[in-house]
């Protein structure tokens, strides 16, 4: 059986804490400036600090792995790292295809207002 990196999982782990640190900022900034959107505003800061929070847990998960001297199989840390990542990018992943969804929608949207105001102003 292959163990783990270490040095791999040490870089993993700082940047999963960086990363974490910079997207709970940005979220908690997000939801501030969303309150005064109507409340709706704030949504993407909540999403993005449960993100922040999810990959903040990965990271305390990844140093507990690194903490372990030497562990035969899988232990209950590597199965809760992974766990929250797969929450992550789970979540990351719904994000995208719902930024996809609503680009196109807008595509759509912007293409029939256009040829609404065409035939509108041709006659």
């Amino acid at each position: 059986m292959r163990f783990v990196d270490r040095a791999k999982m040490q870089q993993l782990s700082a940047w999963m804490g960086f990363v974490g640190i910079i997207t709970i900022i940005g979220g908690v900034l997000s939801a501030l400036a969303g309150v005064f959107a109507f409340v709706v505003g704030a949504i993407p800061g909540i999403i993005a600090i449960v993100l922040g929070v999810k990959l903040r847990s990965a990271k305390q998960y990844a140093d507990a792995l690194l903490m372990e001297q030497a562990v035969e199989g899988y232990s209950g840390n590597f199965n809760l790292f992974v766990d929250n990542l797969n929450i992550y990018f789970k979540i990351q992943g719904i994000l995208i295809i719902i930024s996809l969804a609503m680009g196109l929608l807008g595509i759509l949207v912007s293409l029939f207002a256009g040829f609404a105001f065409y035939s509108y102003t041709a006659f």
